[in-house]
């Protein structure tokens, strides 16, 4: 599937940052952070550099970092089926303005020569490499989003929410964040504004559900139950293998896999061999999961279980994907769920 974005914008010390990394803790179990500034480029200073180090140890083992101050592009094959965490929008925006001559940031005194350059070139040169860096980093965003089956969190600064620049350097850099804002914005599924810790999301992808039963006639409501009764009221053959239970508990969809075998009389018994019932406390969980959507619950089973070919069948897999489905569409329409 095309990949995902997410666009979490806010003020400096906004909680943008840390509500950046618990998304991307939640999605993935190993998560890329792709960092825009360089633990020590050219414009770093101490402050900077511990900010990093402080950031770097409240991520911990499971994350991967990669620096990528211009071309993260170049890193897909690594970030293929994986959630990325882009911090920040603006030291990448930075840089770009930085490689195509609209300002520089650099007090090494090596550099005179390009310091020269900078204050001698014009407000109109200056505003034209400006205008070439945004739609560079466009085009780079755009190489980088293209991934698939990849999602990406980007972290950045609303700069414009604050007082009015007094020169035309930074004025020029707060029109071109707030436009690349803007363009990242129109291309994410979802935006989330953070103030004070805060998240409001202002921006949410439409959702879909099992049966939107609001745009549905009454006797196509009518005819779609009478049909699930019908088909939930047939006879099936259990899986000699095993059997799952599904429940929703505490805003969660519950899996268990339990296992079982056939007797003699070809009835299902645990592994004991005692016969089961519909009724009492059946056979302990082999395997147990918990997840927020349908989709991911049987991401879980039937991709991460690498068990799974061994014990359950075309059909019963069928099945947990239609009763997962049930559930999420219980969860998140507040009704009663109850096992088909």
């Amino acid at each position: 599937m095309p990949s995902t974005i997410y666009l979490i914008t806010g003020g400096c010390r906004s909680g943008k940052s840390s509500y950046a990394q618990k998304l991307s803790e939640t999605l993935c179990t190993n998560p890329i952070y792709l960092a825009t500034s360089e633990y020590k480029g050219s414009y770093q200073n101490d402050d900077m550099i511990d900010r990093i180090q402080r950031h770097q140890n409240d991520r911990g083992e499971k994350w991967t970092t990669i620096e990528a101050p211009l071309y993260p592009s170049e890193h897909l094959k690594i970030m293929e089926g994986r959630v990325v965490l882009v911090d920040c929008l603006t030291l990448w925006l930075t840089n770009y303005m930085m490689e195509y001559k609209a300002f520089s940031l650099n007090n090494d005194d090596d550099d005179d020569d390009e310091k020269e350059a900078m204050m001698t070139s014009s407000s109109k040169e200056r505003m034209a490499a400006a205008d070439n860096a945004s739609k560079a980093i466009k085009t780079e965003f755009e190489k980088l989003t293209n991934q698939w089956n990849t999602t990406y969190i980007f972290v950045t600064n609303e700069l414009g929410s604050g007082t009015h620049a007094s020169d035309a350097f930074t004025r020029t850099f707060v029109d071109h964040q707030g436009w690349f804002n803007q363009f990242v914005a129109r291309k994410a599924n979802q935006v989330v504004h953070m103030v004070s810790g805060c998240a409001t999301i202002i921006k949410k992808a439409p959702t879909t559900n099992v049966r939107d039963e609001s745009v549905m006639k009454e006797e196509e409501k009518d005819e779609a139950r009478m049909l699930d009764k019908f088909l939930s009221s047939r006879s099936i053959h259990m899986d000699s293998k095993g059997y799952f239970l599904v429940k929703l508990k505490e805003k969660r969809i519950f899996a268990s896999f339990h296992s079982c075998m056939k007797n003699a009389n070809g009835e299902l018994c645990d592994l004991q061999g005692n016969k089961l019932s519909c009724h009492g406390k059946g056979p302990e969980a082999m395997k147990t999961w918990s997840a927020r959507t349908a989709k991911e619950l049987t991401k879980f089973i039937f991709e991460d279980w690498n068990d799974i070919k061994d014990v359950v069948s075309v059909s019963h897999a069928a099945y947990i994907g239609r009763e997962a489905q049930r559930a999420e569409f219980c969860l998140y329409s507040n009704i009663a769920y109850q096992q088909d």
